[in-house]
């Protein structure tokens, strides 16, 4: 039998202030966004055999990491559910790869579509929330059905109460776009 030639994409998931997974997903084709495939109701997996969830990606060669750089634990596969993401992250430098952006200018230009400003507070964790601001197209409504609403030019700030203050960290992330779980989101104002 001829071995499946998998592609695979690195993947960071944050799923509470100070907790995050990096590791590698399979993907059924390179072209495919990052996004598009966490938004999907049928989520890829490789084997299905290995599911112990019906919402969850499975990682491998991954990793636990605990305030931004200390290695919890390491997994060869892990499995996280879908509703415990509060966003994530991939290494591409934007939304998707060159031909995905030139898909996208195409649109944008047909469409006439400009980008909205959000701004998003997550839900509180253990007296922790995230502000998140971004950029996105299309409409928020609609977007906000999806999984995962993509964001765009993203600064997020970590707010969390610390010795009875609160405290504001901002966060750096190495691109300028992440998918933020809707099913995360408090509150959201346009503009």
């Amino acid at each position: 039998m001829a071995q499946q030639n998998i592609e695979q994409r690195k993947v960071v998931i944050v799923t509470s202030l100070g907790k995050k997974y990096s590791g590698m997903i399979d993907i059924p084709n390179a072209a495919l966004r990052t996004t598009d495939l966490f938004n999907s109701s049928n989520i890829y997996w490789r084997n299905p055999s290995e599911k112990c969830f019906e919402n969850a990606i499975l990682m491998s060669n991954a990793q636990l990491i605990l305030d931004d750089s200390a290695i919890y634990r390491k997994f060869d596969k892990i499995q996280v559910k879908f509703n415990e993401v509060l966003f994530f992250y991939d290494d591409f430098q934007t939304i998707g790869d060159d031909k995905e952006k030139i898909r996208a200018t195409t649109l944008i230009e047909k469409t006439q579509e400009k980008p909205q400003t959000v701004n998003i507070i997550t839900r509180m964790i253990s007296h922790a929330f995230y502000d998140i601001s971004g950029n996105f197209f299309g409409l928020f409504k609609k977007k906000s059905n999806d999984k995962f609403l993509p964001l765009t030019n993203v600064t997020i700030a970590e707010i969390s109460k610390r010795e009875g203050k609160w405290v504001r960290k901002e966060i750096t992330l190495p691109h300028q776009f992440i998918g933020v779980g809707n099913n995360q989101i408090e509150s959201a104002t346009l503009g």
